[in-house]
């Protein structure tokens, strides 16, 4: 019976792997496909107005998920055989996003009144910032903690789609890249909409109505992870918020293309890991802390071997990959993603350690911590180091702030091991 269970949850955990990674082909590597049309149709300038656009607009999803998809994911892990508890963890979550979607259009609209490239282009910013509705009503984090994604997967995939379609038929010169923004944030909508009324139906989510005390939990559970998210934030998008700032739209235009690939790459190839296993971690260490540390090393091993052949290959591959997706003037983004390459091992490395570790044993306290003194090392290095270095300040910086993660969380989790260690000892 256990080897049965064993090769059960084996067979599911590949399953949801693989239905992550449609899922993330379809929110990432097929807007990357597209970009050869894109970057034909808007050339580097424009690109890079529209992708600042998108990246401004990140923080503020940043604020509309607030840790949901990992202090949720983890609720409806934990609570995935009771009907009442599940109602009360999804309605609780939707409002929640609900009040931020509407402080998140506030702050876009506030502010337009300080920064001027908001204000020169409110429209573009404001298409952007529609994605975040898709945010709110697509219950990603309800389907991750249940571990059955494969038909929402599908469902995504095949709308994502479409919206490629739509962009590489209309979008034919600069002038369209608002259409270009729009349509991927409509996208996202339109899937958000059916997914929201097609998760009640199937799994019975009447609405039942606002209890104080339990969305305040909600709430308390998901701040710290919110605040690590929005620091990481900073580290990861910092460079093209500030190149965009302080250099050019061209500038902004040959980073943002080497970083919207390797960030493409990262999200279909982490991402599915990552959310696949976190509700299985985090069951196997609510059930013992001896059996979640077996689990949680061999997972660790495979997934740092698999990262270190993937980015040996994206090194190999860097310009025919550039070549291949960035048409027009982007021959300057070549060595921009062989440095880039090491991305994938050390952000795979840092995020299991944090997402895993931190979140699977319920230690998010230290997040914000984490995040703060990575992003501020982050931000202060990218900031001194454009003047002088231009677009290589801001990558150097970011891979900086990965081995940062990494020391930082890797001594939190050995510190606590050791600890755990000691007190069953005691006992």
């Amino acid at each position: 019976m256990e080897l049965f269970d064993k090769i059960k949850g084996q067979s599911v955990l590949l399953s949801n792997m693989m239905s992550l990674g449609i899922v993330q082909a379809a929110n990432c590597l097929i807007p990357v496909l597209i970009i050869p049309f894109v970057t034909k149709a808007l050339d580097v300038d424009v690109f890079g107005k529209a992708v600042f656009a998108q990246n401004v607009i990140s923080y503020l999803t940043i604020l509309v998920n607030f840790g949901f998809e990992y202090s949720a994911t983890q609720d409806v892990a934990i609570n995935k055989d009771d009907k009442i508890k599940l109602r009360q963890i999804f309605w609780s979550v939707i409002r929640q996003k609900a009040i931020l979607l509407l402080i998140s259009f506030a702050l876009l609209f506030v502010s337009s009144f300080f920064y001027d490239k908001i204000q020169e282009d409110g429209l573009l910013f404001f298409y952007a910032s529609l994605i975040n509705i898709g945010f709110v009503l697509f219950p990603t984090w309800f389907f991750q903690g249940m571990e059955k994604m494969f038909s929402m997967a599908m469902f995504n995939f095949v709308i994502k789609l479409l919206g490629a379609v739509l962009i590489v038929l209309i979008i034919n010169e600069p002038a369209d890249y608002r259409y270009y923004i729009l349509i991927l944030s409509l996208s996202y909508v339109v899937v958000g909409f059916f997914s929201f009324f097609y998760v009640i139906k199937k799994y019975e989510l009447g609405y039942i109505a606002q209890q104080k005390d339990f969305e305040k939990k909600i709430l308390k559970k998901g701040f710290p992870i919110f605040v690590n998210n929005l620091f990481v934030a900073f580290y990861a998008t910092s460079g093209i918020t500030l190149i965009g700032t302080f250099l050019t739209d061209y500038d902004t235009g040959v980073y943002s293309g080497a970083h919207r690939i390797i960030s493409a790459i990262l999200m279909v190839t982490n991402m599915p890991v990552s959310v696949a296993l976190f509700p299985m971690i985090s069951r196997k260490f609510n059930e013992s802390r001896e059996l979640g540390w077996i689990f949680f090393k061999k997972c660790f091993i495979v997934v740092g071997l698999l990262s270190l052949i993937l980015s040996g290959f994206v090194f190999l591959a860097s310009d025919f990959i550039v070549d291949f997706l960035l048409k027009g003037n982007f021959g300057e983004a070549k060595p921009l993603l062989r440095l880039f390459s090491i991305l994938p091992f050390l952000v795979m490395v840092a995020s299991f350690l944090t997402v895993q570790g931190l979140y699977g044993m319920q230690l998010q306290k230290h997040a914000p911590y984490v995040g703060i003194f990575v992003s501020t090392v982050c931000v202060c290095i990218t900031y001194f180091s454009l003047p002088r270095y231009g677009v290589y300040g801001a990558a150097y910086s970011f891979i900086i702030a990965e081995l940062l993660e990494i020391c930082v969380v890797g001594t939190i989790l050995l510190f606590y091991k050791k600890l755990f260690k000691f007190n069953s000892k005691q006992i």
